[in-house]
């Protein structure tokens, strides 16, 4: 490569044009020559957590669902978290629960439980973990687990309970709650226990 320039300092300047590129790309060179192996999988906060567990902690804080039963019951449920399941996303596990079912003449039930699992495919919920039932303003329930169809306005508990209602104290080993149009019917089952308390009685 040959240059021809009129004075001394346009050719100092030509040739820095030419040799600043050239030592650049040495430089370049060199990094990338002498710079250490990446462990790329040092780089990845969640490389070495299983997955499961990344799923498990996804949750939804303070949720709220509201429907309407096949009868017509308003169906209102809310909750601490609800999560879903990793072998089913359609199932949440919901903490802190509060269900309350009004029928259309304004005649409420409500549930509160520590926990439940909330199937949305089948509209239904299976609810454990110190449940209380309140039919205001005179039938108190209290049972560990209790089942739950929303299409229907239906809850169920077999597993036995203790209950308090216009007549006296009630135990049984099964009791279904269903919601009508305008009110609703409670019926006890298997080793019904009533024990008589007149002054509850208006």
């Amino acid at each position: 490569m040959h240059f021809t320039f009129d004075d001394g300092y346009s050719a100092f300047v030509a040739w820095l044009k030419t040799l600043l590129p050239i030592v650049a790309l040495g430089l370049l060179s060199t990094i990338f020559l002498f710079s250490g192996k990446v462990d790329v999988t040092q780089s990845l906060p969640y490389a070495e957590r299983n997955i499961a567990e990344i799923i498990r902690e996804q949750r939804i804080t303070q949720p709220y669902f509201t429907g309407i039963a096949s009868n017509g019951t308003e169906i209102a449920l809310s909750a601490a978290y609800a999560s879903p399941q990793v072998e089913n996303a359609h199932i949440l596990e919901i903490t802190d629960l509060s269900v309350v079912l009004r029928s259309t003449s304004d005649r409420m039930v409500q549930v509160t439980a520590g926990r439940g699992a909330l199937d949305s495919a089948r509209q239904t919920a299976q609810i454990s973990t110190d449940v209380h039932i309140a039919a205001l303003p005179d039938f108190w329930v209290t049972t560990e687990a209790l089942d739950m169809n929303f299409n229907q306005g239906f809850i169920s508990a077999t597993g036995g309970f203790q209950g308090v209602t216009a007549l006296g104290a009630i135990t049984a080993g099964e009791m279904h709650l269903q919601m009508t149009a305008d009110d609703q019917q409670i019926v006890f089952l298997n080793d019904v226990r009533l024990v008589y308390s007149p002054k509850l009685v208006d």
